[in-house]
């Protein structure tokens, strides 16, 4: 009778641990919260277009200081941003169709922060490329950082 309460301890033992019952594992490493972000209209540009070089175009960048921002972009308005406190996700995407930024997110986990930018398609409308960009502040501890482009049709 030892033999089977033992070989039934060892089998639980296995099943715990195999299957991770009493983990406690931490949820919030995979789980996302809305970041809020900030524009360059939030530092003094207001309504003055911006346009990366042409030798940055059609990619995104992650602009950790003013010399950078100043390097990557042209406009009548480069902002004065306080690098110690935020940090910049820049970017441009070129399109075979006539489209606009439809919408921009950004969400930060215990171990990444991942800006998504949606951009609205339309095959009536001239091809241009799309510039965006996102101004979020700096997290205290070393995160990931991506930057996703997402498409959707207009139809």
């Amino acid at each position: 009778m030892k033999i089977f309460r033992f070989i039934h301890l060892l089998i639980l033992i296995y099943l715990s641990v195999s299957l991770g019952v009493g983990c406690d594992k931490s949820k919030g490493d995979s789980e996302f919260v809305k970041k809020d972000f900030l524009k360059f209209s939030d530092f003094g540009c207001k309504d003055v277009l911006w346009n990366l070089k042409p030798e940055y175009s059609g990619s995104h960048y992650i602009i950790s200081n003013q010399s950078e921002l100043e390097e990557y972009i042209t406009s009548e308005c480069i902002p004065q941003i306080d690098f110690t406190k935020y940090i910049v996700l820049i970017g441009n995407k070129h399109f075979t169709t006539g489209t606009s930024l439809y919408d921009e997110k950004v969400e930060e986990s215990n171990s990444e922060i991942v800006y998504t930018v949606t951009f609205l398609t339309n095959e009536a409308a001239v091809v241009i490329g799309v510039n965006y960009h996102v101004v979020i502040e700096r997290s205290s501890i070393n995160k990931n950082i991506k930057i996703i482009e997402t498409t959707k049709n207009s139809l």
